[in-house]
């Protein structure tokens, strides 16, 4: 699918960190119910804004070219189709608020229905293409905090926490704010608020008849993981509800998806009950509505539904979903699989087959009746195109980035090596662009958070082209793609078998290719793969430099600062802090700051709440009290994702920054 990646056109040259304002990806997908249309959007950097545009595209099957709906500087979200194809609604965003469109298909005809700042986000039609489910953040005032302001006096600015989750990465503070239902009418624009609970909805669904709801629903309790969701079902209008569709359901349930005729639902999920169900795998299963109960469907499949693959190209990531095809037997999934995300489907009775499958990343899919889909795929050459799979053939839909065939890329090499107990290591190697097999070339490794997978790294590219290899590991521990015990494997014992493990993969590069200088390697990472590479920092000298970002430093204090410190920071090691203090410090890597040799890069954002700002000052206030080489970056106003989805400008500059320290350190000139 991809461009021509071998290095024969010596005119040709690399990608540059500036690359980033060229590329274009594709985003969602929606397949007309009918088959007839698929539409689609497509995002890109808008240099103006230093932000992003993201618009809507529909393409009719028959026909050799797709239509822009959408223009200016916009971005478009939360693609729905009605059921007989003849309405296509979206979430529209611009400098100036937010507005719900709708597209009629016969009329060409755009409706808008103003939203003001709060966008409506998982939207699903009912069946009579009249009212649109959906879901909007929405603030929700404890009764001690309702009082009116005091005239004439100076108001407080104040926050008043009384629930474990009070923020989330990527959206903020959410201590007064809970995701809810709503039903909007198309036609008035009249929007029903449908819940009024301190719990988290999203993903509402209509039943085949139009009278019930089904929803994922997700409470702020202490002791409930984050991201631990239920399903509830609602009357609808006016009736009882939520309700638990599975009242005795001790795991996690999302992603609900109708049977054709209401009897079942089928969603993603397991029954491994808190908190032994950390890093447990979501898979198919089928509930049936009246009993409450639920059973999975294929006991074979031993992976999780979804796409964990780790890569710079997308803002969302994992794709957790399933979706029965409207009059269909069939229900889709995408798999992760050995470094791959691949499109299954799975019938009622747990018939499966996987339909699509290679070295390439399938993230994002859209099904029809009748042996047809509609689907994103991307591999190490190309960030992703739309493709339409139709009785087992596929065509191709779009050519997003043209501009990839003028330019030289590093194909990666995927091998194994041996690991801890002999068992074999997925990885890859991506060779410098002026790769000479009589030259010395440095080595970065990259540590992932996640999974390594077949798809585009600008970054790794970057690096290629600027004189490095670059490899990267799915050793034990890997979030998906290898069966559940290794991605368990390192529970209660971080930085034991994955450092060893990664420490085999660099002996084994170097016995290898001979080619690569032990005495030129750099480590970096974020998140987990931050603290894999702070790790590897405080317990080996073979690393000549380390960036890490967005890392991990202290478990103590992760507990109590990340979004998902409590179930993250015991279930990592399999401690708490107030019951195995030592324990989950021992398993802290600013506990070895003093051992730190290389010089460090610290990369972080002052807007984390996944690994918050404070785990950066910590290893940095450490290393600099013991006199190291450190220097610390802080990028204002980003989250998390700043390398997936930051302001293209800090992008840009956090891999010049990455790139300058390798350069100075591990690559020295003259």
């Amino acid at each position: 699918m991809g461009v021509d990646m071998e290095n024969t056109a010596e005119r040709r040259r690399g990608l540059i960190p500036e690359d980033l304002m060229n590329f274009r990806w594709l985003e969602e997908i929606v397949l007309a119910p009918d088959g007839s249309m698929v539409a689609y959007s497509v995002r890109e950097p808008d240099g103006e804004a230093d932000g992003y545009r993201a618009h809507l595209y529909l393409r009719r099957l028959d026909e050799g070219s797709a239509r822009r709906l959408t223009s200016g500087a916009c971005r478009v979200s939360a693609l729905a189709w009605s059921r007989d194809s003849a309405q296509l609604a979206w979430s529209h965003s611009t400098a100036d608020g937010c507005s719900l469109r709708i597209w009629q298909v016969a009329e060409a005809r755009r409706h808008v229905i103003p939203l003001g700042d709060e966008p409506l986000s998982g939207l699903d039609w009912s069946p009579d293409g009249v009212h649109l489910a959906a879901t909007r953040w929405t603030e929700m005032r404890h009764p001690d905090e309702k009082r009116g302001p005091l005239p004439a006096m100076p108001q407080p600015h104040i926050k008043v926490v009384r629930r474990l989750r009070y923020k989330r990465d990527g959206i903020g503070w959410v201590h007064d704010r809970y995701s809810q239902v709503f039903v909007l009418d198309s036609v008035t624009g009249d929007l029903d608020q449908v819940t009024h609970s301190e719990c988290d909805y999203e993903t509402p669904k209509w039943s085949g008849d139009g009278t019930r709801l089904a929803f994922v629903g997700t409470a702020r309790e202490q002791n409930i993981p984050e991201g631990q969701g239920h399903i509830y079902l609602c009357d609808w209008p006016g009736g009882a509800g939520p309700r638990p569709l599975l009242p005795d359901w001790q795991g996690t349930a999302v992603s609900p998806a109708w049977g054709n005729d209401d009897r079942y639902i089928a969603f993603a999920g397991h029954n491994h009950p808190p908190p032994t169900n950390r890093r447990n795998f979501w898979q198919p299963h089928l509930a049936d509505v009246a009993a409450g109960t639920a059973v999975k469907l294929d006991e074979d499949i031993d992976e999780e539904v979804g796409n964990y693959g780790v890569a710079d190209q997308r803002v969302s990531l994992t794709n957790v979903t399933v979706k029965w095809a409207q009059g269909d037997r069939w229900i889709y999934f995408l798999l992760t699989e050995r470094g791959a995300a691949n499109l299954w489907r799975i019938d009622a009775q747990g018939v499966s087959e996987r339909l699509l499958r290679g070295e390439c990343t399938h993230f994002e899919y859209s099904p029809a009746c009748g042996d047809l889909a509609a689907y994103g795929v991307a591999d190490p050459s190309n960030p992703g195109d739309l493709y339409i799979w139709r009785d087992g053939d596929s065509q191709r839909l779009t050519d997003l980035n043209p501009w990839l065939r003028d330019v030289r890329l590093s194909p990666p090499e995927s091998y194994e090596f041996e690991g801890v107990d002999g068992v074999p290591v997925h990885a890859w190697l991506n060779r410098p662009l002026d790769y000479d097999p009589e030259g010395s070339y440095p080595l970065v490794l990259y540590l992932h958070c996640s999974m390594f997978c077949w798809d585009f790294n600008h970054e790794f590219q970057v690096f290629a082209n600027s004189g490095f290899a670059v490899a990267y590991f799915n050793q034990r521990g890997t979030t998906a793609g290898y069966g559940q015990a290794w991605t368990k494997a390192t529970e209660g014992d971080q930085g034991g078998a994955d450092y060893e493990e990664i420490m085999l993969g660099v002996d084994d590069l170097l016995r290898k290719h001979p080619w690569i200088d032990g005495a030129r390697m750099g480590a970096t990472g974020g998140s987990c793969g931050g603290y894999l590479t702070n790790w590897i920092a405080g317990h080996s000298e073979r690393f000549a430099a380390t960036v890490a970002q967005r890392s991990i430093v202290n478990n103590i204090s992760m507990f109590g600062t990340s979004d998902i410190g409590p179930e993250c920071s015991s279930g990592e090691t399999g401690a708490e802090p107030w019951e195995d203090l030592m324990e989950v410090w021992r398993q802290s890597p600013v506990a070895y700051a003093k051992d730190f040799n290389a010089p460090m890069l610290i990369i972080h954002s002052d807007a984390d709440h996944r690994t918050d700002l404070e785990q950066a000052e910590q290893l940095f206030a450490a290393l600099r009290w013991y006199g190291k080489t450190v220097e610390m970056v802080i990028f204002e106003g980003e989250d998390h994702g700043l390398s997936r989805g930051g302001r293209p400008g800090n992008r840009i500059e956090r891999i010049h920054r990455i790139q300058d320290w390798f350069l100075k350190y591990l690559k020295p000139q003259g």
